[in-house]
């Protein structure tokens, strides 16, 4: 018996070593599998005649308690493998956020609209599409030996995918609003599970899960650098009351009608908890939702648990810790590095790190990657399955439904071709702007490339050449910067145009990981140029893009017409031009509410309390929003009745008694277009609750036609949280609310009995 220290130097050469070994496996396209070879298929977790918990406890009864800490650790590629049981590398912690985060195949991965915009869709079949195209291509880049986006093309993609965010918009200024779905908990528990579904079950193989979910991020993670604060010290401080009324539904909701296979434990603590030593993962997660997946950290949280929140004195306790808590994987160096140390210092047993590697495991047998290959047709997906024609027509018809009209006095818009238009605005030529954060490569090429996007010039050029018209452009000012310099050249512009479109916004040198907001309002000078283009009079209509929402007080008051387009992703300059001449109608419904400006003085970033005044999200927001949650114009105009003969009165609390309501909505315009049907209730007995979001759906009619939508609820949907944490399905008069989010609303009383 004999110790090796493995030095940082040792490791870095047999990474180089073993990235030599994979190159070369990635040019012959051959994926290592288990199984596959004479002297490890005639061991017990190779015989598919077991069952997976027999196969997954024979593997581990292989393993040496030396070997158990790499693959326990994410982004190991190309190591992590036991070559001495057939054993291939597997790689925990590949992206797919809005497409596959990895480098391109044969094709590049097929990039969506941020979450932020698909949550203005208010259309989970979007979701759902979305996740399916995102598991497939992730399969066969998979199989193409595609890496994650960096130069050296590693680590090597897995199957599973850090993804979905369902963290909740609490604040505007959170740097990654762009990749959450919106600030309504049902809103954002329904992306989760469409997502879910989509990606991990294809009817291609029902015996396995295309791919694996990770829901991140657990719990209450919404801050970046805030308040003298970052997201490795943070300790969000959490009333029983917001967090079974805020923070944990959307995570509840995913595992329980989802069945998400993973978590991802977040940097920040929990009310004294660091997230990834947190009792939630055990008792609540695994024990009361029944969640039967895995549970990774954010990258290195398990070192802050030690080194940043000071919850124990050492790594070795911090491993330990985490561990046992329910943490099995570690993104980072803190497993590699202290496990086996701990188990010496006898603060875990072998036994706890084995039950760690049997959820990482039991998905991998549940991916079919320990099954003979001949019948599984996801070992022989085609690199021809990736970025399809019709995955792009898609991704530009949710990219369309993501737009939302915020504005249109006087019918500004649609605008019609063959004008001299003048674009003007720092976005009005994006490209790279357009697709956010956390991206795969775009084009091919250089892993930075984002010259095969079509910018909203371009393609507003484009359309309105068709008709004889001229487009130029002129960007004015940048997005953040004092410099007026092109301001001159802007206002030529726009005093020889027909109609302008102004095009103003922020990007991920504003908002990012890592990266909070202060101001609410546009950076720079933006505002200045606005009201430049503004004082001339012309007809105009202003376009945004972000992912936070921009307080824009003034433009608000002043510009004719509005409309949001958030991060729109690659499609997104073609979906803007065909909105802006009515070759689309939109129908895209805020996701969050948009504060005035001074929002930002009324209450701390770090403050984690819904209803502090003057409150947070929709739900208890007090103030006078710009735009509300659910807000959204069209270019054609719709009317609701009832449609139920008589309306139900009464529900019963004792049993499982259900009621419908049927709503019927009709397009009385002119044009075909979408609107939204948002279910809401106002509770009993919590008068802090403004209301409450309990269903919505999305139709598209031509004009004249009329669609009947049920919404079918029972005491359950009306229950809302207590101060103790309890969910509590009040008696009394509880109000029903059906609306568009604009101008049409249906009310009526329900009584609930006891």
């Amino acid at each position: 018996i004999f110790s090796v220290t493995i030095t940082t130097e040792m490791r870095r050469i047999c990474a180089l070593l073993l990235t030599l070994l994979f190159t070369i496996c990635v040019k012959s396209q051959s994926i290592p599998r288990a199984c596959s070879t004479p002297s490890s298929s005639s061991f017990p977790f190779c015989n598919t005649s077991l069952s997976i918990d027999d196969r997954v406890n024979d593997l581990i009864s292989r393993i040496l308690d030396t070997e158990k800490p790499p693959l326990l650790t994410a982004r190991e590629s190309p190591g992590g493998g036991i070559p001495r049981i057939g054993l291939p590398e597997y790689d925990w912690g590949a992206n797919c956020i809005h497409g596959v985060q990895s480098r391109c195949g044969t094709k590049c991965p097929t990039s969506f609209p941020n979450p932020n915009a698909l949550g203005a869709t208010w259309n989970m079949t979007n979701v759902k599409v979305m996740g399916a195209i995102i598991g497939i291509e992730l399969r066969s880049l998979w199989l193409q030996g595609v890496g994650e986006n960096h130069d050296n093309n590693l680590p090597h993609l897995g199957l599973d995918c850090w993804s979905p965010n369902i963290n909740i918009a609490r604040d505007p200024r959170w740097g990654r609003t762009m990749e959450v779905p919106g600030e309504d908990p049902y809103l954002s528990g329904q992306f989760g599970v469409a997502y879910t579904v989509g990606l991990q079950n294809s009817t291609l193989d029902p015996r396995y899960l295309q791919a694996v979910v990770t829901l991140k991020h657990w719990a209450a993670y919404s801050l970046e650098d805030s308040d003298g604060y970052t997201r490795y010290d943070f300790d969000a401080n959490i009333t029983a009351y917001d967090f079974i009324n805020t923070y944990s539904p959307a995570f509840k909701t995913t595992v329980i009608d989802g069945n998400a296979k993973g978590v991802m434990c977040a940097y920040n603590s929990v009310n004294g908890y660091p997230a990834c030593a947190s009792p939630f993962l055990n008792n609540t997660l695994r024990g009361t939702w029944g969640f039967d997946g895995y549970v990774t950290s954010d990258s290195d949280a398990v070192n802050n648990i030690w080194s940043t929140h000071h919850f124990v004195k050492t790594a070795e306790e911090a491993s330990a810790l985490a561990v046992k808590s329910g943490t099995d994987i570690d993104s980072g160096t803190t497993y590699l590095d202290s496990l086996g140390n701990a188990v010496q210092y006898g603060l875990l047993s072998e036994e706890d790190i084995d039950m760690a590697l049997y959820h990482s495991l039991k998905l991998r047998f549940e991916l079919g990657l320990f099954d003979p290959i001949d019948d599984q047709p996801y070992w022989h997906v085609s690199p021809d399955v990736v970025n399809t024609p019709e995955s792009q027509a898609s991704n530009l018809y949710m990219t369309q439904e993501a737009i939302v009209l915020l504005k249109n006095d006087n019918s500004v818009l649609p605008f019609p071709k063959g004008q001299n238009i003048a674009v003007i605005g720092p976005h009005g030529n994006a490209t790279s702007a357009l697709v956010g954060n956390y991206l795969g490569q775009i084009c091919p090429g250089a892993i930075d490339d984002f010259s095969c996007i079509i910018s909203p010039f371009a393609a507003i050029q484009a359309e309105n050449t068709k008709q004889g018209g001229t487009t130029v452009y002129e960007k004015g000012c940048d997005i953040n910067s004092t410099d007026t310099s092109g301001f001159e050249a802007a206002i030529t512009a726009a005093k020889s145009a027909d109609l302008v479109l102004l095009f103003l916004g922020i990007d991920t040198t504003v908002e990012a990981e890592y990266l909070d907001r202060i101001s609410l309002a546009l950076p720079g000078v933006q505002d200045q140029l606005a009201a430049e283009i503004a004082a001339l009079g012309k007809k105009y209509a202003v376009v945004l893009l972000n992912g936070g929402a921009v307080s824009i007080d003034q433009i608000a008051i002043s510009a004719p017409a509005i409309l949001e387009a958030f991060y729109p992703g690659f499609q997104g300059g073609v979906a803007i031009a065909n909105t802006i001449f009515g070759d689309y109608n939109p129908g895209g419904k805020m996701p969050y509410t948009v504060y005035p400006s001074d929002y930002v003085n009324q209450i701390k970033m770090t403050d984690m309390n819904m209803t502090a005044t003057p409150g947070r999200t929709y739900k208890y927001y007090t103030g006078t929003p710009l735009f509300p949650f659910g807000y959204g114009l069209s270019y054609t105009t719709f009317s609701i009745s009832w449609s139920n003969n008589s309306l139900p009165s009464s529900l019963s609390n004792l049993n499982q008694e259900n009621i419908t309501y049927t709503v019927s909505i009709k397009n009385t315009g002119n044009v075909r277009g979408g609107d939204v049907l948002q279910a809401y209730f106002k509770p009993s007995n919590d008068p802090k609750i403004i209301k409450q979001l309990f269903g919505f759906e999305r139709v598209d009619l031509n004009p004249g036609n009329v669609e009947q939508v049920q919404f079918t609820l029972t005491a359950a949907t009306l229950a809302v949280g207590d101060e103790k944490g309890n969910m509590m399905s009040y008696t009394g008069a509880h109000q029903i609310i059906f609306t568009n989010g604009v101008d049409l609303t249906l009310s009526t009383i329900l009584y609930v009995t006891g």
